[in-house]
């Protein structure tokens, strides 16, 4: 799908259609301002990697456009974070599919152009684990490939520079995760779900505080297990939406209150049923 939905955060319900992205991708990652959205990097319809990026205006709904191109062809499962101004990528598949990159570039998000060089991960990966971020500080977690792993890594925006040690995922930490949902307000960060290998998917909800390095906390759970699915948010509430179980795409979205904890419960519905896509 290149298919875009908006939803009113505000109120429950289901999405409705935004438009339509340049190219069909799958697994690219997601950033914005409170004015601009820009998506990159992912995996096209011919099975080839992207380092597109495509760019919408919040208060319009329409197609997207073009915003430039990232400095790597790094394919499926980058990690998308920002502050206000400054969007940052990291991660990813690298051609071929079992190889990753340790790659970070970032952009100025009011200003259309290609990306330029942030620094790198402390590890080449694919950031399937998600990515979250306050005003200063953005932070992901390493997800899998190779292997799984429960490391948390953090960089200053503003400051380009290598990845640091923020602490670790602590459910069922002894695997990691491939393919959360995240999402944060401007102090927590949030991770949900994901792929814990031998075919077991998770329930989980943890959640960090950005300006303080160390280990995540549980949340709550997800009304299903599901991997691949994303997040979107408000200052209040964070909503994760479709996703994969076992045979079948999903199109529920599900949300929590940020600052709180306890179990996410029914939002509404996406207009399709999907997985490995973003928000922001």
């Amino acid at each position: 799908q290149r298919q875009m939905c908006i939803r009113d955060r505000s109120t429950t319900g289901d999405s409705t259609d935004f438009g339509d992205c340049l190219s069909i991708t799958t697994s690219s990652a997601a950033c914005a301002s409170p004015t601009r959205g820009v998506m990159a990097g992912g995996e096209t319809a011919s099975n080839t990697y992207s380092r597109k990026m495509d760019y919408i205006t919040m208060a319009t709904k329409g197609d997207a456009k073009e915003f430039g191109e990232l400095t790597s062809t790094v394919g499926r499962d980058p990690g998308g974070m920002s502050s206000s101004t400054r969007g940052i990528f990291g991660g990813g598949r690298t051609s071929p599919a079992s190889a990753t990159s340790d790659i970070i570039d970032y952009i100025t998000i009011a200003s259309t152009g290609n990306a330029t060089d942030f620094g790198d991960t402390n590890a080449a990966h694919a950031a399937h684990g998600g990515a979250v971020a306050s005003s200063t500080r953005g932070v992901y977690t390493i997800g899998g490939v190779p292997g799984y792993t429960n490391t948390i890594e953090f960089i200053t925006i503003a400051t380009a520079g290598n990845g640091q040690d923020f602490g670790d995922l602590t459910v069922d930490a002894n695997r990691g995760y491939q393919d959360r949902g995240s999402i944060c307000d401007t102090t927590r960060g949030i991770f949900s779900g994901g792929f814990v290998g031998s075919n077991v998917l998770s329930n989980t909800i943890e959640f960090i505080t950005m300006a303080t390095t160390g280990n995540s906390t549980n949340f709550g759970d997800l009304p299903v297990a599901r991997r691949g699915g994303f997040g979107t948010s408000n200052s209040r509430l964070a909503i994760f939406a479709g996703g994969y179980t076992p045979g079948s795409f999903k199109n529920a979205i599900d949300q929590v209150t940020i600052q709180s904890t306890g179990n996410a419960t029914d939002f509404g519905d996406l207009v399709f049923a999907i997985q490995e896509s973003s928000g922001s």
